[in-house]
């Protein structure tokens, strides 16, 4: 935020910078989330969940896995008899999601489709991925299953887990995200158009 002079704008001064390192640790989170929409998906921690526990339905070719509890973002997920791997986890209030419950309009192997929706499990409510879907009477085996983890809120003085690609990103898009709390939306865009110019890089 110290740069923020060499872009023409106000530094901030005086009691003014008082709170600021506690604004940055609120907004840390967020602007990771904007780095994952932004930046491509190598430069963020990636973990597996294909030995979840598959809830299958063989009879007509569908089922659905737990998700993990820190799941963010699916990076790839594919059943054992798809030809293809997705990367996209429609809602379950979307309309492709809303036409997997017809056979002649579901997913299938050559365009298999993931909805993310909430099933009982063990008693409790739980969030799934539902994959659409395999022939009937096949067996059902995960091949691929990727996701990005949301990242844990962060203390300043800890070292944080992120990959070295993402610390500039990072601060300016906290930067930016503080400064736009105190209602510095000029200094704020600037800095993240900055990122965006990182992304093109």
């Amino acid at each position: 935020m110290n740069e923020a002079g060499a872009i023409g704008q106000d530094t901030f001064v005086g009691a003014d910078t008082s709170l600021v390192e506690t604004h940055i640790q609120a907004v840390f989170v967020d602007a990771w989330r904007k780095a994952v929409s932004v930046f491509p998906k190598h430069y963020f921690t990636i973990k597996d969940f294909s030995g979840g526990t598959i809830i299958e339905n063989i009879g007509q070719g569908t089922g659905y896995i737990e998700l993990p509890a820190d799941f963010y973002l699916l990076v790839s997920f594919k059943m054992d008899g798809w030809h293809t791997a997705t990367n996209v986890l429609y809602s379950i209030s979307d309309s492709i999601a809303a036409v997997q419950s017809n056979e002649f309009t579901r997913g299938n192997p050559i365009r298999p489709v993931c909805v993310q929706n909430e099933q009982v499990i063990g008693g409790k409510v739980k969030t799934v991925l539902e994959y659409y879907s395999l022939p009937r009477g096949r067996g059902q085996k995960v091949e691929q299953a990727l996701y990005i983890p949301l990242i844990k809120p962060i203390e300043l003085e800890t070292e944080i887990d992120v990959s070295d690609k993402l610390f500039v990103p990072l601060a300016y898009l906290c930067a930016s995200a503080v400064y736009l709390i105190y209602e510095k939306g000029e200094i704020s865009k600037a800095l993240e158009e900055k990122v965006l110019g990182m992304v093109a890089n």
